[in-house]
This record gives C-alpha cells, structure tokens and sequence, in this order.
C-alpha cells in the first residue's frame, strides 16, 4: 500500500480551496504526489456550485456581491453549498489505494464511511439515506445541496449533515466534502433562488445533531482520527509539493478567479 500525505487544515479563500484541490489532483495524476488526504475551512464566507449548475438560476448574485459572499465553480457536480463555520476535505487516490470498488455509488459508500465512523465517534448515530425506508420515499431534488437528498447522503435523526461529491478519471478518484458546524438557514435564504422552506426540517449541522459546540480543529481532528482508523492508514503530515504550488497560482488567477469559469461554464458546457 502507498504511503498517504495529509495536509492539515487550514483556511482559503474559495478561489484558493478549489485551486488546491485541482492541483493536488492534477499532481496524482503526473505521480509527483501521493495518494492525499486533506482537510480545510473558506475564509471569507463562499458559496461552491456544482460544474453544470447555472449561476443565475441557482443564486441571486446581486445578494451575494451586496454581502459580500463570493461564488466558485466545482469540478464536480451537485448542488450549491454556502459554505461559513463548516469543515470540508478532499480525497485523491486511485481505486487501488483503498480497494474501492468499481460502481461510483460503492465507492461513495466507502469513502463516506469514515464520516460516519467520526459521527458515531462523537456520540451521533449517523446512517446513509439509502437505509431509511421512509427517507427513500420522501426522496426529493434541489439547487441547494443540504436540502438535496441521494442514497449515500449521510442523516443524522432524519436530517441531512453535509455534502459529498465526486470526479472520476478513469481509475482514479477525487472526491471532496462540507460538514457544517453551523447553520445560519435565514443567511442561506437570501442567497439561494430557491424557495427553502421547511429546509429545517431536512437539514442539519453538527452543533444541532449532537446537542453542543464543536471547533472547527476538534472536528478536524475527529474526521482526521477517523479517517486514519477506518482504512487503516498513517498519513504523513506534509505541505503541498512546488509543482502543485506553481499550478495553484495559475488556476487561481486563470480559472478559479475568474468569470469565465464562474458564470458561463454551465453554459459552455452544453
């Protein structure tokens, strides 16, 4: 088995999140980086769409410039996540690297499960959608992904904690994650076009689901442990790599940042 890298948390700027994340794939891809396991916050508040959603239909954009909130495409797909006191992570490897199965819903089984191991860690009992006989027929679409539900979501009380999602090159995988610790639901509202209502009823962070305050490094280090635990793996702890720093840089200013990406790749993309 490979040896794994884990890049601590730390927090960036949507446009810096997403650039990592690429590069960090990217760099897999060229075998200059190993198979990496990452954890981190956005900072200032930012909302992440998914590659085909359409920025006007989804957002009200001239909510988000007034507050201040910026928005970045995904190289994945999914739905919206407005992202403030929550903690996301990233996963590349191959299939190989964990022995994953072949079907994407499989593999999404699997490499969630770490989450719910950190869950049921804290004192939540977390289970997938797919387990729930009632959930599966209340089963519903949205632009706004907490209120969005798939098999493999993860419930907590019948309530959705957090989102996944995942990119596929051939046998190699990238998938990366939200957990809120919080949920400001009003704030939410006015950025998404959506009618949100009941979404409390759907949706839920982890301050709710296990009934006190969490930190962002406590349930850092949760999600760390777990991970370590549940594929049996002693990631070491490293910085990003020179070629996928120079490749940051770029992506950030060339494609991250920019309104070409941000605003007509749905478009383009038809």
């Amino acid at each position: 088995m490979k040896n794994w890298r884990l890049i601590s948390p730390r927090y960036n700027d949507a446009y810096t999140n997403m650039a990592i994340d690429e590069a960090t794939l990217q760099g897999y891809i060229a075998g200059v980086v190993p198979p990496t396991f990452r954890v981190y916050g956005w900072k200032p508040d930012a909302i992440s769409l998914g590659y085909f959603q359409k920025v006007g239909e989804v957002l009200d954009i001239a909510n988000c410039q007034q507050q201040g909130v910026s928005f970045v495409r995904r190289i994945t797909g999914g739905e919206a996540i407005f992202h403030s006191n929550d903690v996301s992570y990233s996963i590349i490897c191959s299939k190989e690297d964990l022995a994953l199965p072949k079907s994407i819903k499989s593999s999404f089984r699997v490499l969630a499960s770490f989450l719910i191991n950190a869950y049921k860690a804290l004192g939540a009992k977390a289970y997938f959608s797919c387990e729930d006989k009632n959930e599966v027929l209340q089963r519903k679409r949205s632009s706004f992904c907490f209120a969005s539900r798939q098999d493999f979501d993860i419930l907590i009380g019948g309530k959705k904690l957090g989102g996944n999602a995942q990119k596929r090159l051939k046998n190699i995988i990238f998938q990366h994650g939200s957990v809120p610790l919080t949920l400001d639901i009003k704030k939410i509202k006015g950025f998404i076009r959506e009618d949100l209502s009941g979404i409390e009823n759907r949706a839920t962070a982890l301050k709710d689901a296990l009934g006190k305050n969490i930190s962002f490094n406590e349930f850092s280090s949760a999600i760390i442990d777990s991970f370590r635990k549940t594929f049996s793996l002693k990631p070491i702890e490293a910085e990003l790599s020179s070629f996928e720093l120079k490749l940051i840089e770029g992506l950030r200013k060339e494609k991250y940042g920019c309104r070409k990406w941000n605003l007509e790749k749905a478009e383009m993309a038809k």
